[in-house]
């Protein structure tokens, strides 16, 4: 049995899934285009006759703005019949998918989060590219034959031609010696004028090999390169080709396989043709040789097939673009339409893209394997790795360690050797490459012959059985322990066994009153699992935490016995994490499958990523925060990790009916010592993580049980000797009043002993949607109420007004329009292309000079300062959240709330510490060493007369920096040193009661 896990998970929480994309993406997608799927018929038109018109409208009026020039289905018509005919569930998802082309400057990714939230939309998303995971090297052996028991496994299976293997790459040299004869050949396309010719053998199939020698026979040179190759045969001269769609698929004279980018450049004018040849690249050659190349033929490289038929499916490549796939859903898909047996995708991306995972499980349910290389970055799995129905594939070295550039994580299934791996190149040569870009074919070539042996599998077992039979390799990198998968695979073990194959479907984290778990509270994991493979007979199911030390499992043993293929089951686990968690880590789980009987392990990862934020609903008002400084969403740019602010109106029952999420984004903005710490979204297309949580976000009654209360803590992430502490509380009270309102309050601490915080200014971002056109909302500043709202603008609505109002003192409000393009002034600038540092520092200092927009869509930001906090100080910041049936009832829930006087906020300027030291002492100077100005603190336990003074090394006074009366507490003075020498000095300081010396350092810049 595998070593069990006791050590604690090193993952950072800003580093996970959660919170953006992999440290690799750097706006990965076309500039100009966008994905949509819309909902189904059936909740279209629910949606439809809830808002009383056509949800498209808004989304194209909305589309139309920004330029767009096309939109249609992702999928031709001919090919969405195809996938009709198929009657496979994931289908419908597949066929609502449309593709938008607009001529304008926007970050596809800010306009898709934008229509995410419309009314029909199931998502929305730009077009992602993806990248080939594979860097050049000198030539060297082959390698992945040995390492993985390839020799004894061919003993079992040595493939068939009648298993396809698509690779989905930039594009197959077919007429390379070692892959003219393997290549997949449509018969339906073959003209029937020539089909009896070229089918030598008379058997009802073109071969490769037959083609080629019809155009021998023929002297069939059409591209006058004074050969004759296979390429000839995609001439327009050519007998195999007539300008007819023969098969009907809409792909012309696809004979060979397709190419989805033949030219064009980001997004542009890109062409299709019928030649899937490389041009820019030899990438895909390479890994069309490692998986299907001829094997036993006495001349160059054997391929883990062995015997495959491989499609060539060029979807990238293109000049100027050659490690770039942009058409990788086409590509998937065509090849599951063409009946390809596995799919090989030897790319990557760091973004997710549900359009891509919809495309991905239909492949898969029209009977494809779907197999990804994980990514070169030493980072964590990337897609299409990630996605559920994909095995995703890492590197190792012939000694079973991690490849240095191989990615790992949760997600990985199983690793093949990757580096300096001999295979086919340009000019029928033969080269060596290195990445997951090659491991990724030798797991294919594995699923063909897994595939022939039991012809019967479906897509999803011959991938788990190749999982559960390779062997684990985490003692060999014990860093990365239960991140590696189930190990190298075997090639003779996943033909030599028939094994179980359990995965979760699905998870929950729930308490005993069946809401969200958090710190400190009893509850379970809620399961559901799944068998894929082999019938168990004495399953058993043991869950082990990850964070030992802070979770507490009870029955963690689960005795299941039989479960048979294809059945679901639902099971729990009692679970308790304390509450001292450690919040710089996430809670996770390695569930293990075993039956000893059919010496069968696996495991599952899970990873509870929803625990760092809470809802509050104590009032009319259900809205969240998380613990690192969010407000509606921890993860507002894929609207996870929250509800946003949702409007509630009392049912009559006792109940709520909720109104419409009115928050798109929403988030804490600071700044001190000229440093900037937010959680709102920054240039770069994700959001910021300047905040490290302390305390998990709780939610308990308040004292009168009129109302809930929400309290966490958290640090800004700068040097440790440097943070500010914020403890974040929320109030919403059923007062009919203030039933509206939710109180935020910030209690903002300067733990120094010896930095002063100056120029602090604390402020609240939010990005509204307000009705079913975001595009089409109004803000406004009433100065009477001291008062930024926003509105719809429709002159139909019925959508409430919202505002956060600020409690204390005001240094901004200020109305930003999204979708300006660029910074037209300091205050003056849209947030499509992302919020820089410069903006938010504006914004905190805004006034009130830029406060009113019309029809357009809006953010606001409010703020407070600018406030000074000596050592030891804090001060109280707060503002409101607060939402009125019209502008009247707004203002009158926010003048109640102020009235209410219910936290007292703090005036700007200096706040001090207000204990009275327990000690008088004089603490070391900082910084030290110090070039000409440093700071002496120093703590009085009781009113004095003081002297300070500085002596050099001879004990001669040098200076004196104070001598006067001081009352009882901390005290902070600045000492130039000016003129002084370089050199040790020390500071003494003199009570009535006594006195204390320091050292100090000066040194002279140089």
């Amino acid at each position: 049995m595998l070593k069990k896990l006791s050590a604690k998970l090193f993952i950072f929480i800003f580093l996970l899934p959660l919170f953006g994309a992999s440290q690799s993406q750097q706006n990965d997608y076309f500039p100009n285009r966008l994905i949509i799927k819309y909902k189904s018929d059936q909740k279209f038109q629910q949606i439809q006759n809830k808002i009383g018109s056509n949800p498209k409208s808004a989304v194209q009026q909305l589309l139309n703005k920004y330029g767009a020039r096309l939109s249609r289905p992702l999928l031709s018509a001919k090919t969405q019949q195809m996938i009709k005919a198929q009657q496979v569930p994931a289908a419908n998802d597949v066929l609502r998918i449309e593709e938008v082309i607009f001529n304008h400057s926007i970050d596809p990714a800010q306009l898709a989060y934008k229509i995410n939230r419309m009314p029909g939309v199931d998502y929305a998303e730009p077009r992602y590219i993806r990248h080939m995971n594979a860097e050049p090297n000198d030539p060297d052996i082959q390698k992945f034959v040995d390492a993985h028991n390839f020799t004894d496994a061919w003993d079992l299976s040595k493939g068939s031609r009648d298993i396809i293997i698509a690779v989905v790459d930039g594009g197959v040299d077919y007429t390379h010696s070692e892959l003219n004869e393997n290549l997949w050949i449509n018969q339906d396309e073959i003209p029937a004028t020539v089909f009896k010719q070229a089918d030598e053998n008379d058997d009802g199939e073109v071969t490769a090999s037959e083609v080629w020698m019809y155009l021998e026979q023929n002297s069939a040179d059409h591209n006058g390169d004074g050969s004759i190759t296979l390429e000839d045969a995609l001439h327009n001269d050519s007998d195999f080709t007539d300008a007819n769609d023969n098969d009907n698929n809409e792909f012309t004279d696809d004979l060979f396989g397709w190419d989805f980018w033949e030219s064009g450049s980001d997004g542009q004018n890109i062409t299709q043709d019928n030649n899937p040849m490389h041009d820019a690249t030899d990438h895909g050659t390479h890994v069309a040789g490692i998986a299907a190349a001829k094997t036993d033929n006495g001349e160059g490289i054997a391929s883990a097939a062995y015997n495959a038929t491989y499609i060539p499916i060029k979807a990238g490549g293109a000049p100027n673009f050659d490690d770039v796939i942009g058409f990788g859903y086409e590509g998937i898909l065509y090849a599951a339409n063409n009946g390809a047996d596995i799919i090989n995708c030897s790319w990557s991306g760091g973004s997710a893209s549900q359009a891509e995972e919809d495309i991905t499980n239909l492949a898969t349910q029209m009977g494809s394997l779907v197999i990804a290389s994980a990514g070169n970055e030493a980072s964590r799995t990337e897609y299409p790795a990630r996605y559920d129905k994909t095995i995703a594939v890492g590197s190792i070295d012939t000694e079973n360690n991690r490849s240095s550039y191989s990615n790992f994580g949760y997600n990985l299934d199983v690793l093949a050797t990757g580096t300096d791996i001999l295979s086919t190149s340009y000019n029928n040569n033969y080269i060596s490459k290195t990445g997951t870009s090659m491991s990724a074919p030798v797991v294919s070539g594995l699923a063909s012959l897994v595939g022939d042996l039991y012809p019967n599998w479906k897509p999803e077992r011959i991938g788990m059985q190749i999982r559960a039979s390779a062997n684990y390799i985490d003692d060999s990198n014990p860093d990365l322990e239960n991140q590696l998968g189930h190990g190298s695979i075997d090639a003779y073990q996943a033909l030599n066994t028939n094994l179980p194959g359990l995965k979760v479907v699905s998870q929950e984290f729930i308490n005993n009153e069946e809401n969200k778990l958090s710190l400190g509270e009893e509850g379970i994991i809620e399961l559901t699992i799944t068998n894929v493979g082999n019938t168990t007979s004495n399953l058993e199911l043991e869950l082990l935490s990850l964070n030992e030390s802070e979770v507490q499992l009870e029955n963690s043993r689960q005795q299941l016995g039989s479960f048979a293929t294809g059945d679901t089951m639902d099971l729990s686990f009692p679970i308790k994490i304390s509450s001292n968690f450690d919040l710089t880590e996430i809670p996770a789980f390695r569930l293990e499958f075993i039956d000893n009987s059919l010496d069968y392990n696996d495991f599952n990862a899970l990873v509870y990523e929803d625990m760092f934020f809470e809802v509050i609903a104590g009032n009319n008002v259900k809205t969240s925060f998380g613990a690192e400084g969010t407000f509606g969403f921890s993860d507002p740019l894929a609207g996870r990790g929250g509800v946003g602010f949702i409007p509630r109106y009392p049912d009559g029952t006792g109940g709520y009916k909720e109104g419409d999420n009115l928050l798109f984004e929403g988030g804490l903005i600071m700044q001190f010592n000229e440093e900037l710490f937010d959680a709102v979204r920054t240039t770069g297309g994700n959001v910021s993580r300047d905040f490290l949580p302390q305390d998990a976000v709780t939610i308990l009654p308040t004292t009168n049980g009129n109302g809930l209360k929400g309290s966490t803590r958290f640090v800004t992430l700068n040097d440790s000797a440097k943070r500010a502490s914020i403890q974040l509380e929320t109030f919403a009270f059923n007062d009919h009043a203030i039933n509206k309102v939710v109180f935020v309050k910030y209690t903002i601490t300067n733990p120094s002993q010896f930095i002063t915080m100056e120029n602090m200014y604390v402020g609240l971002f939010n990005d509204w949607d307000i009705g079913s056109n975001s595009g089409n909302n109004n803000i406004s500043y009433s100065e009477n109420d001291s008062l930024l709202y926003i509105s719809d603008a429709s002159s139909s609505s019925t959508q409430p007004t919202v505002a956060v109002a600020h409690l204390g003192p005001m240094s901004g409000a200020l109305a930003i329009d999204n979708t300006i393009e660029g910074r037209q002034d300091s205050l003056t600038f849209g947030i499509y292309a992302g919020f820089s540092d410069s903006e938010k520092e504006a914004s905190l200092t805004a006034g009130t000079v830029r406060t009113d927009l019309q029809n357009t869509d809006i953010s606001a930001v409010t703020s407070s300062g600018p406030y000074t906090l000596n050592p030891g100080a804090d001060i109280t910041v707060g503002f409101l959240y607060a939402f009125g049936e019209d502008l009247n009832e707004l203002r009158d829930q926010i003048t109640e709330a102020r009235s209410r006087n219910f936290f007292e906020v703090s005036p700007t300027g200096r706040a001090t510490a207000d204990e009275i030291p327990q000690q008088t002492e004089l603490f070391q100077n900082y910084p030290n060493p110090f070039n000409e100005e440093t700071e002496i603190h120093f703590d009085l336990d009781h009113d004095s007369h003081v002297t300070l003074s500085v002596f050099d090394v001879l004990g001669r006074k040098v200076r004196q920096i104070a001598d006067t009366n001081l009352d009882a507490g901390a005290h902070f003075l600045t000492f130039n040193a000016r003129n002084l020498s370089s050199g040790v000095y020390f500071i003494r300081l003199e009570t009535d009661r006594d006195s204390q010396t320091i050292p100090i350092t000066k040194i002279k810049a140089p």
